[in-house]
């Protein structure tokens, strides 16, 4: 799904870059030496850190991820553009996560302003930013983590959101808070042929889905259902942070091709029990 992005480099940026990474002692680059070859070349970091990896020098940002995701993991994450729809509790922590792993572009969408209620969950939210827009609060926030990431916030509704894009998605990540959003993100993605990994919180209990473009299953998981049950039981902290934990993995193993099964499934947990249950739709 994810889309080649052997082009990211044009032919005279190579040129421009090349002499960098030439007859080089060392195989490491820091972000000073990064930043330093982006002010020089006028070429953006995140074209210099692909450039570095291309050539397996290792950004030290990147170097406790290679020995997991290798080189070409870390360059398709970097190519990788993903759609963010909600920025609470899940999706605060998935931005940081995304942000953090090198995931090259991230589009969010969050129409809402922090208030108190947030605090309780919400990694971006604090007492100095209640009453600020939430897609400001994470472009801020992701500009002192990685600058090599490209992030676009839109504070509108889903329905909102311009076309193109979801021609530039690789990936959605569903962090809404109501079935009936969840449906209409479902049904765009699977008209779009976006794979969206689905995600859903409450008291102690979580679900994960991975959900492949035409497999319905959202509507099969919440037929006849109006409402979750997060209003009854709440949302923790800890619950929203496994929850995104488990959406940032799965959405990195289908970014990277290492997500082998093309069946969708909902991974269920239940931290009060320590139960954990996957069940394909």
């Amino acid at each position: 799904m994810v889309k080649s992005n052997a082009s990211m480099i044009s032919p005279e940026e190579e040129k421009l870059l090349e002499p960098y990474f030439t007859e080089c002692e060392v195989s490491e680059i820091t972000i000073r030496q990064v930043e330093r070859i982006s002010a020089e070349t006028g070429i953006c970091i995140r074209k210099v850190e692909w450039f570095a990896i291309k050539k397996e020098f290792a950004p030290r940002r990147y170097l406790r991820n290679l020995g997991t995701f290798s080189y070409a993991g870390q360059l398709k994450l970097l190519e990788s553009t993903v759609v963010l729809v909600g920025l609470g509790g899940l999706g605060g922590q998935l931005v940081e996560q995304l942000g953090r792993v090198g995931v090259g572009e991230i589009i969010a969408v969050d129409p809402d302003v922090f208030d108190e209620t947030n605090l309780n969950r919400q990694l971006l939210s604090n007492e100095a930013n209640i009453g600020k827009e939430k897609t400001y609060e994470a472009k801020e926030r992701l500009e002192k983590i990685n600058k090599a990431v490209e992030f676009t916030g839109f504070r509108c509704r889903l329905d909102e959101l311009p076309d193109e894009v979801w021609e530039k998605a690789d990936l959605v990540f569903d962090c809404l808070d109501n079935i009936d959003d969840r449906l209409a993100l479902a049904q765009k993605c699977s008209a779009s042929n976006r794979p969206l990994v689905h995600g859903a919180i409450a008291g102690w209990y979580g679900e994960v889905g991975i959900v492949w473009p035409g497999s319905g299953m959202l509507e099969k998981h919440y037929q006849g259902r109006q409402e979750g049950l997060e209003k009854e039981l709440g949302t923790p902290p800890f619950t929203a942070a496994v929850a995104a934990s488990l959406m940032g993995a799965k959405g990195c193993q289908i970014l990277m091709g290492q997500h082998q099964s093309k069946q969708s499934t909902i991974h269920f947990f239940d931290l009060l029990e320590d139960d954990w249950e996957n069940i394909q739709l």
